[in-house]
């Protein structure tokens, strides 16, 4: 297994400081789109690598709203997703973190209610209550279905499959975040371990897989180690993260501080003999930090990552030791 991390803002000294503590890959996260066009996706590789990084995953890829909804111009970003496949398999990326929930808020509808929950010492942590949400309300999206977003799925995953078989690109399905379904009218598809199944069963070829965020199966109430032992070749990434409480009522915590033995789960990707990617998912914030950074504050970052690093060690054996 391979730490890919992420750097917010993506500045040099961020992405310096990432290859100081020991980090090789550099997660490109960008809810809003990756970089469109080749020359721009090479400039965000060379930009890594000055740092000290590879660039090797993309977590957000192209605009995707309207396939998503299966509103016009969903062919139109089809096109475009394909272009951008194609150009992350010319440079060697080879890992694409995408999800499928309505596109409607800047985080593509991850929902929190709170970003100012106490954690460990009084930290700062975001979480959810479904009964202090606005759930009920309805946007300009208008509402959803399961059945019109699994034929949204099926349509899209069936331009896009033969496209990333072909640039050796591994397709990563994020889970909704929060699972729960409708939110704001609008149905989310990927919130349970059978609807899962249901992705994979559409299109059966290997680069079909999933985004197994610790945060969101522990959400939906499964057993972690299991369900990784159950979808062992569809994992191409991981996001390291936990939570406390129930679906409906939950709060992020450190990860050394959550009721998931990260032990026995770090035992359980050995197991199955994973060797791709897990980078650090949201995190909280610490006292040192001015602002909201919504679970991407460089400090939790640097402790999680070190916290990580740690777990991964006698387990996976001695991390490759870079030149000074």
């Amino acid at each position: 297994m391979k730490i890919a991390a992420v750097a917010q803002p993506p500045t040099e000294t961020h992405l310096r400081t990432l290859a100081q503590i020991g980090v090789e890959d550099l997660c490109f996260y960008g809810m809003a789109g990756m970089p469109p066009e080749l020359e721009a996706l090479r400039a965000e590789q060379q930009k890594a690598e000055r740092c000290g990084l590879r660039l090797s995953v993309i977590e957000g890829g192209p605009p995707i709203d309207r396939i998503v909804m299966g509103t016009e111009g969903r062919d139109a970003q089809i096109e475009d997703y394909k272009r951008a496949i194609g150009h992350m398999g010319k440079l060697g990326i080879r890992t694409l973190c995408y999800n499928f929930m309505p596109q409607i808020t800047k985080d593509a509808m991850v929902i929190r209610t709170s970003f100012a929950t106490p954690e460990r010492g009084g930290a700062l942590t975001s979480s959810f209550e479904l009964a202090g949400s606005d759930n009920d309300r309805v946007t300009d999206a208008g509402t959803t279905t399961d059945g019109k977003m699994w034929d949204n799925l099926e349509y899209f995953l069936r331009e896009i499959v033969p496209v990333a078989e072909e640039a050796e690109v591994n397709l990563a399905m994020h889970p909704d975040d929060p699972p729960l379904s409708p939110m704001w009218n609008l149905a989310r598809i990927m919130r349970s371990v059978e609807n899962y199944e249901r992705l994979f069963a559409l299109q059966p070829s290997s680069v079909n897989g999933l985004t197994f965020c610790q945060g969101c199966f522990a959400e939906m109430g499964v057993d972690l180690e299991a369900t990784i032992r159950r979808f062992a070749e569809r994992i191409h990434f991981v996001h390291f993260r936990d939570v406390a409480g129930s679906l409906e009522d939950f709060r992020e915590t450190f990860p050394d501080n959550g009721p998931n033995d990260m032990v026995r789960l770090m035992q359980t990707y050995k197991d199955i003999g994973y060797e791709e990617f897990i980078r650090v998912d949201h995190v909280p914030q610490l006292a040192i930090e001015e602002g909201s950074t919504e679970g991407y504050g460089m400090p939790g970052h640097i402790f999680a990552i070190g916290y990580l690093r740690g777990l991964m060690e006698p387990i996976f054996g001695s991390a490759h030791r870079m030149e000074s």
